[in-house]
């Protein structure tokens, strides 16, 4: 049963851990405020591994596409925006003058964290999981892709041998 506190944890942005302004809704699905994607897409760490017009996600990684390098052009979090209108009004409080520079640093510490976790040698590794989940969905495709030409082809022979029995011939 959800409790009031687990709707407002997911009403929290997971970069300034603040109730969402404006969220934005990632390709991967994930939702941030407008303002810390704009911070994490102008960050120097960021930008370093960002091509053009693209944003990693600050959680799983996955790149979304941007029009015009914009996190203006990602779409909006329209259900999370409304339940947050239905729940606090639609009256949002200030941030402080000082607010992206303490996004930028939570995100700097994000980053320190995760890179002394990648030099940690027993830290499990994003393609530990991402290599056997690829491997295994390519065997599951490729399974269905093949039953699927197997059932067509007997399908195929059922209707030959239909056919050539019409004809009065016999299949090799």
């Amino acid at each position: 049963m959800a409790t009031a506190s687990n709707i407002d944890d997911l009403l929290q942005c997971p970069i300034c851990l603040e109730i969402f302004h404006d969220p934005k809704v990632l390709d991967c699905q994930h939702t941030f405020c407008a303002n810390c994607l704009k911070v994490h897409l102008a960050s120097p760490s960021s930008s370093i591994l960002r091509t053009s017009n693209a944003i990693d996600c600050p959680i799983c990684r996955r790149r979304s596409n941007l029009i015009n390098n914009s996190i203006d052009s990602l779409p909006g979090n329209y259900i999370v925006r409304d339940i947050i209108e239905r729940k606090y009004g639609t009256t949002t409080p200030e941030r402080p003058p000082d607010y992206n520079q303490q996004i930028q640093d939570r995100i700097e510490k994000l980053q320190k964290t995760e890179e002394e976790e990648d030099d940690d040698d027993d830290a499990i590794k994003y393609s530990n999981y991402v290599k056997p989940v690829a491997a295994a969905l390519v065997g599951v495709v490729g399974g269905l892709l093949l039953a699927k030409g197997v059932k067509k082809l007997r399908d195929n022979k059922k209707k030959t041998k239909s056919t050539l029995k019409k004809n009065d011939y016999t299949l090799i």
